[in-house]
């Protein structure tokens, strides 16, 4: 019963799963207030509105000639993935990949769509209108066929007319849709949503979704370029708990290379906790001394010193209470003697082993340098003060639940680290004043030796280059770099019997290699907590992109 209330809303969901690698070079323009926002609630829990169906029901015909579309399909027990999502649209009843489907099942792509969830199991959704007669035959033909709700009644009333399908002997609506007074706008529920529809389409503009100023300020500060936004109030218990941002606005955008999603949440505090978040312009460009194979790269250019009030929730309780039962003066000792530019990267272990299956995702039960190795660097103010507090290291350490020693590396004073599960992070100071924090110990050498000599190119291709330009905080996933770092693994790596577990990993890997890499970058704008969080993709030709229409 729950999947057949909710199937109506496919006609919005797939739309919104269809966004991928392709698009046109303009968003669409955002919906007026008159638009599908002015029938949605502003206290659903969560709102979504779609600023053109049909660019979207496009972008999903391209969606198809991805190779990890038609490798997922095939494991689904279809050749491809245009005779999956062909199957798609036969149990919609409308193929949203094309526009002229659309308009023919008398829907106005252009007004664009909208879905709210109100909480209990019930969404509505709001489609535009271009012929009311053949909607509504549309609709009784998935009422019919998806709902077995037969039986059709119409009745007017405040809102518009209501037209509703029910199942043989149940007085409920199985499927309600409600033609708005004025004929562009219907909505659309199932089950118990029926009932919310006459109080939607008669609500005032002033409760509607179209008036939420939170929502309002943050389309604002977002990008105008985009091809649907979400929306989720704060304090709703969905997925903002009260006490925490005043709400949540997520805006899509589909291109030809990436599929980006912006956020924008305004910050209940100052203005000035933000600060940490404001790219300092000259910081230091470490990324020329990581490895050249590292496949993460993440680097913060903000000001170190302004982390203070928030370095207990990015390193979780458990290391907050070692950190104040050692004495430990974080600010003074350490944050403010970090420069602007610190960089992180990770590179697959020519060690790894994956024939034992996946790792439990604990630090206390798996040591991730097993699995990968770790280069952090940042430049000091005063590498004196950083000397002493190494020093202090193996005193400290024990209430960390880890062991530090100080040792000599080929002349250089290092620190090696140990704990339960094996080895750690080992910290050394390098050349030109420069804190290295590395693991293994082989790649702690490798790095110091790299210190010592002139920065190479990096590990960021010039594709990737961009990422974070006019942000403090960016990461770059290569997920091409990965994919070749686990196939040139030794056969040793893949444990006895391997070569099947290897042949299918290369195999998932080469399905895979239209996606590029997962880029984040964080920011401020104003007094609002930003983030931009994109797939990049592999540009195919045009000529891969041509398509025909499933016939439902």
């Amino acid at each position: 019963m729950f999947r057949r209330a909710w199937l109506p809303t496919l006609l919005l969901v797939l739309a919104i799963a269809g966004c991928s690698r392709c698009g046109k070079d303009e968003g669409p323009v955002a919906p007026t207030a008159s638009g599908p926002a002015r029938y949605l609630p502003r206290d659903a829990q969560a709102s979504v509105v779609i600023h053109d169906l049909g660019a979207l029901g496009e972008k999903l015909a391209r969606f198809q000639n991805l190779k990890v579309a038609s490798f997922a399909a095939q494991l689904q027990s279809f050749s491809s993935a245009e005779g999956y999502v062909n199957a798609v649209m036969r149990q919609v009843g409308v193929d949203l990949r094309s526009r002229q489907a659309l308009e023919a099942a008398g829907l106005a792509p252009e007004l664009g769509a909208g879905a709210a969830f109100l909480g209990d199991g019930r969404a509505v959704s709001v489609v535009g209108v271009r012929d009311a007669e053949k909607l509504e035959a549309t609709f009784a033909g998935f009422a019919r066929t998806r709902l077995g709700a037969s039986e059709k009644k119409e009745e007017s009333g405040v809102g518009g007319k209501l037209v509703t399908f029910n199942r043989p002997g149940h007085p409920a609506a199985a499927l309600g849709l409600l033609f708005i007074s004025g004929g562009k706008f219907a909505l659309l529920g199932a089950g118990p949503s029926v009932a919310s529809l006459r109080p939607l389409a008669s609500q005032a503009e002033e409760k509607s979704l179209a008036k939420e100023p939170v929502l309002a300020a943050s389309l604002q500060r977002l990008p105008s370029k985009r091809d649907f936004h979400v929306f989720i109030p704060g304090g709703a218990g969905l997925l903002l708990p009260a006490g925490t941002v005043q709400g949540l606005t997520l805006t899509g955008l589909v291109d030809d290379r990436a599929v980006t999603v912006h956020a924008d949440a305004p910050w209940p505090d100052t203005k000035e906790s933000l600060a940490a978040l404001d790219p300092v312009k000259d910081a230091a460009d470490l990324r020329g001394f990581l490895p050249p194979d590292s496949f993460f790269v993440a680097r913060f250019r903000g000001d170190p010193s302004q982390l203070d009030g928030v370095w207990p929730y990015l390193v979780g309780d458990y290391l907050t209470r070692a950190v104040q039962k050692s004495g430990l003066d974080v600010k003074a000792e350490v944050l403010d003697n970090f420069k602007p530019g610190t960089v992180l990267g990770l590179s697959l272990s020519p060690k790894v082993q994956l024939g034992s299956g996946m790792p439990a995702l604990d630090l206390r039960r798996t040591n991730p340098f097993r699995f990968v190795n770790l280069v952090a660097l940042s430049e000091l103010e005063d590498a004196t003060r950083t000397q002493a507090l190494l020093e202090k290291l193996p005193q400290l350490s024990s209430d960390f639940g880890a062991k530090v020693e100080a040792s000599d590396l080929k002349g250089q004073r290092v620190y090696l680290t140990s704990y339960r599960a094996g080895e750690g992070a080992h910290f050394a100071l390098g050349p030109n004043g420069k804190l290295l924090v590395a693991s293994p110990q082989s790649q702690l050498e490798a790095s110091l030796t790299a210190l010592a000599a002139k920065a190479g190119e990096g590990p960021l291709t010039s594709d990737l280059k961009d990422v974070g330009q006019d942000a403090a905080f960016s990461a770059v996933l290569d997920l091409r770099r990965l994919a070749e770092s686990v196939k040139n693994l030794p056969s040793e790596a893949w444990g006895i019997g391997g070569f099947a577990i290897k042949a299918t990993t290369v195999r998932w890997l080469e399905a895979t290699d239209d996606l590029r890499a997962v880029t984040l970058s964080v920011s401020r704008k104003e007094r609002a907590l930003q983030a931009e969080m994109s797939l990049r993709l592999t540009p195919t030709s045009p000529s891969s992109t041509t398509t025909q229409p499933a016939t439902p």
